[in-house]
């Protein structure tokens, strides 16, 4: 197997000499943007370094295309002027790489990609200047597959020896997680998925707690004093209603993938910074704030896929349906049901403006849930309905698909009869959104709540601390245990009177003879004495037969029936001793 490599080997440094790292001008006649934008999904650096301050660079294999359909020694130039140029690391540290070698499967609906030969990765090394090879401090491989194990074996071996040190193995991104912060990183949809077959979960230290799912404050306040809508909902919106995603046809009708809203859901609570949204043309990457390096975007990468619009509008009602206490809790049903069936109307939006005001006093709704309805549902769909032409969803779909994610008490029987009414109370409100906005002297337009906040700080949402499950009845524990010996509480306050202490249980009756802190123990019969056994001389006469069977024995003697003659011997009574067997037939001695 190693000679073959090294046959390989040389082979590739050959031909290496007719290839360059660098691509054509562009410009020029030979310049390929198709070939550019397969190399920016390949090989792209992520917009924060890596926590030794280095450029981190990732490199995606499931962005890799067929050799079938490409040329990958034409392609290589594009991929390799991708990498810091020799000027850049002879005075800087080094760079990192990350290398996501998960691929896509194929099945029914997906075709097997020809990867290139061996020769072909050799080759790309040997290409590599001297500066880039020795600058790489560290490659992390994730989702490791067969044919890198054998490509990694080869350039540990063969190439270079010195390679394997900096190789850093990891099989899922749990284990990535151990090794640099993952939030920092700019991951595709397709690495998610990947990693799902093998672990149900991303476990990252440090970043313990929930942020935006089933919190008890959903929404938070600004530093200026503010309410301010969560970052899920600020983004998830933002993109569904870009021009492309807004037409979608069944949209928040048709169900997504459940892992892919899992994966969402999961990137939102550990804080991902940067999360990648992609509808055909329409692409949306949340951009980050920090110290020292200001607003990053990541409009530069040209992602090879992302999350859809399908699963955007999934997760928004996946927020809906978990907050610790539903819009419309169980306290407002009888609100609900005495709500005139004339509200709503043109000429009748009083009743709905007593219901939903943020400012009224006497709104059966709690304060966070008008504030929700009023800065991002109720415009939502307003502003969703407008092209029931293209997505085929008015007022009465979307209203539809909401209301059953807004209620939740204990007779599921109430909640559908309850969804309904919701239902009722959201296509009105929508249908005169304008009219009731200006009302309730609040902005119509949506997009006023879903612009980033101006401090950076109020940018990501801060972890909360999940209040303790309790049974019914039984008290809260805050901390250390707390022991009452009697029905009624105790009171432990100072005052002078002597304070009331319980009594102490009994004691154990402790006997003064036999030590200290012994116990009695009940009294027990005394064991019979064990006399001296019989001898077999005296039970055996001379002359009979040890193997005859039990029919000749009268009975047993006891001990007690034994006597014990004056020269020490034991005596048998005549009742018990032996008696003769019968003679068998035809015997005439």
């Amino acid at each position: 197997m190693k000679s073959q490599l090294f046959k390989v080997a040389i082979r590739s440094r050959s031909r290496s000499s007719s290839l360059t790292s660098t691509p054509p001008a562009k410009g020029s006649e030979e310049y390929s943007p198709r070939l550019a934008s397969i190399a920016a999904q390949i090989l792209y650096r992520n917009p924060l370094p890596s926590q030794n301050d280095l450029p981190l660079f990732i490199l995606n294999a499931a962005a890799l295309p067929s050799a079938k359909d490409d040329d990958f020694d034409a392609l290589l130039p594009y991929v390799l002027a991708r990498l810091p140029d020799e000027e850049e690391l002879i005075g800087g540290k080094g760079y990192e790489v990350v290398f996501f070698a998960g691929e896509e499967e194929a099945g029914a609906t997906t075709i097997r990609k020809d990867r290139p030969g061996w020769g072909w990765f050799i080759q790309a090394y040997h290409v590599l200047g001297r500066a880039m090879r020795k600058r790489l401090q560290h490659l992390y491989i994730v989702h490791e597959r067969t044919w890198v194990r054998v490509m990694v074996e080869m350039f540990s071996t063969i190439v270079s020896p010195k390679f394997r040190k900096k190789i850093v193995h990891c099989s899922s991104l749990t284990a990535l997680a151990l090794h640099m912060p993952i939030e920092d990183l700019v991951i595709y949809p397709s690495t998610y998925l990947f990693d799902r077959r093998n672990s149900p979960a991303i476990y990252v230290p440090y970043t313990n707690g929930k942020r935006a799912f089933g919190v008890p404050s959903p929404l938070h306040e600004s530093a200026s004093g503010w309410w301010i809508l969560p970052r899920v909902l600020r983004e998830s919106t933002s993109f569904i209603l870009m021009d492309e995603c807004v037409k979608t046809e069944g949209v928040f009708r048709v169900n997504a993938r459940g892992v892919v809203v899992d994966v969402l859901q999961e990137c939102y609570e550990r804080g991902q910074k940067f999360i990648a949204w992609r509808e055909n043309d329409s692409i949306l990457i949340s951009s980050h704030w920090q110290e020292g390096h200001g607003n990053i975007i990541t409009n530069q990468v040209d992602q090879p896929d992302g999350f859809g619009a399908h699963a955007a509008a999934a997760l928004i009602k996946r927020w809906y349906s978990v907050l610790l206490e539903p819009l419309f809790p169980p306290s407002t049903y009888d609100a609900l049901r005495n709500l005139p069936r004339g509200a709503g109307t043109a000429d009748n939006v009083s009743h709905l403006k007593d219901l939903l005001d943020p400012a009224s006093l006497d709104s059966p709704l709690p304060s966070a849930s008008r504030f929700i309805l009023v800065m991002h549902l109720i415009p939502l769909l307003n502003k969703v309905a407008k092209y029931e032409d293209e997505n085929q969803m008015g007022l009465k779909n979307l209203a539809t698909c909401f209301a059953p994610n807004l209620v939740r008490g204990k007779d599921p029987f109430e909640d559908v009869e309850m969804s309904s009414r919701v239902a009722t109370v959201l296509e009105n409100a929508a249908r005169n959104w304008s009219s009731l906005a200006d009302s309730m002297n609040v902005s119509s337009d949506i997009y006023h709540f879903l612009s980033d906040p101006v401090d950076p700080s109020d940018r990501e949402d801060p972890p909360q601390e999940m209040p303790r499950p309790t049974s019914a009845g039984a008290p809260v524990q805050q901390s250390g245990i707390v022991m009452l010996d009697r029905d009624e509480e105790i009171d432990c306050s100072d005052s002078d009177e002597e304070s009331v202490r319980p009594d102490l249980p009994p004691r154990p009756s402790v006997s003064l003879q036999g030590g200290k802190g012994r116990e009695k123990s009940p009294k027990r019969k005394p064991a019979p004495k064990v006399q001296n056994p019989p001898r077999y001389s005296s039970i055996f006469q001379n002359g009979s037969n040890i193997l005859d069977d039990s029919a000749g024995y009268e009975q047993h003697p006891s001990p007690t029936d034994l006597t014990e003659t004056a020269t020490g011997s034991t005596e048998i009574p005549s009742a018990v001793q032996r008696r003769p067997l019968p003679k068998p037939a035809g015997d005439q001695g």
